[in-house]
Parts: structure tokens; C-alpha cells; sequence
């Protein structure tokens, strides 16, 4: 129990600045050829833009007193420059708050923009809840209106039916869900 609110205790602190201690490799990221955009994790175990790396991680996040998400990592890597938190093997849990049911996300890798409020979920991406499933390359979940977006398209999967899109979203509160774009539904 210790050692995991001293695991919560340094990633809380690392988020907000307060964790000073930074990696020092040989080559900054612009150095090496990196990108503005954010990369995976192994790719930002040897950058000096990573302030803080921790094995085995587990974030939440409450609203009105219930647990609304949780979400638990294999790898994290925290650089400060971008308050970006990039993640290995990243798995959620939502709680529906309605109906109590739970939804469960998995990919390869991830990053957390905790101001922003924004999940990204990176390849091989999977949703399933009940007898739904979407899939697809990448997932945008944001947390201020509380949608899980597939922006470059995704397939769906459930009760009798089936389908892609070049564009899903998932607005979770209201239950709904658009596609857009190249849109072909199955009906078994």
C-alpha cells in the first residue's frame, strides 16, 4: 500500500512541476530527428525532453464522488516541456455513470494531456462494452465533453450489426453514437 501512494505521491508531483530530477542522454530530441508531435515511450526513454519514467502506473479520475475512470500503464514517461504524459500498453475503464455498465480501452501506447483533459489512445486500438466493439489506429478521448473520438476511421461491431467510418465518435453522457465518411453498415 505504501509503495503505491509513493508511486501516486511522485507521479502527482512530476505532473505538477514539483519533481525536479531529469534524464541527461547525449542528444536533445531535435538533435536526434524528433518531432513535434508526441512519439511512444520507447522512444523517450533516452530524450532529455523525459523528466520522470515509472513502471507500472495507475491514474483515476472522480466526478460527483464515484470513480468515473481509471486507467493503469505498463511503462510512463512524463516530459515536462509538453506536460505530456506518454504511456506503454495503456488500459481504461469508464464507468457509465447511468446505467452502471463499464467499457474497457486498450492499446499499445498512449499520452496523457492532463490540462487539456485529453486521452489519446495509439495503436491498436479496442473498445468493448457489453456485446459493442470499436476498433482503430487512434482514439481521442475527451474528458471536458466526455467523447471518445476515432479520427481516422474505426469499425464497429454489435448486436447484429456491423460497420466502418472514416470518422467515429462517441458521446458517452448522451449515449450516442456518429460516423462520418465512407460509412457502410452491416445488418447480420
Amino acid at each position: 500500500m505504501l509503495k503505491k501512494v509513493l508511486a501516486v505521491f511522485c507521479v502527482c508531483a512530476a505532473l505538477y512541476g514539483v519533481f525536479p530530477y531529469c534524464f541527461s542522454p547525449e542528444k536533445t530530441p531535435e538533435e536526434q530527428g524528433g518531432t513535434d508531435s508526441p512519439g511512444s515511450l520507447s522512444e523517450l526513454k533516452n530524450e532529455a525532453a523525459l523528466n520522470l519514467a515509472l513502471k507500472s502506473i495507475s491514474l483515476s479520475q472522480g466526478e460527483g464522488g464515484a470513480e468515473l475512470w481509471r486507467l493503469k500503464a505498463e511503462w510512463a514517461g512524463l516530459q515536462k516541456s509538453e506536460d505530456l504524459l506518454v504511456v506503454e500498453k495503456p488500459r481504461l475503464t469508464y464507468f457509465m455513470k447511468e446505467d452502471g455498465k463499464v467499457m474497457h480501452v486498450s492499446s499499445a501506447n498512449g499520452n496523457i494531456e492532463q490540462k487539456s483533459r485529453i486521452i489519446r489512445f495509439i495503436d491498436n486500438v479496442h473498445i468493448t462494452q457489453d456485446d459493442k466493439s470499436f476498433d482503430g489506429e487512434l482514439l481521442v478521448y475527451n474528458g471536458t465533453q466526455k467523447s471518445m473520438n476515432f479520427p481516422g476511421g474505426g469499425t464497429f461491431n454489435g448486436n447484429g450489426l456491423s460497420g466502418r467510418a472514416e470518422t467515429i465518435t462517441w458521446f458517452l453522457d448522451s449515449r450516442q453514437v456518429t460516423a462520418e465518411g465512407g460509412v457502410s453498415v452491416y445488418f447480420e
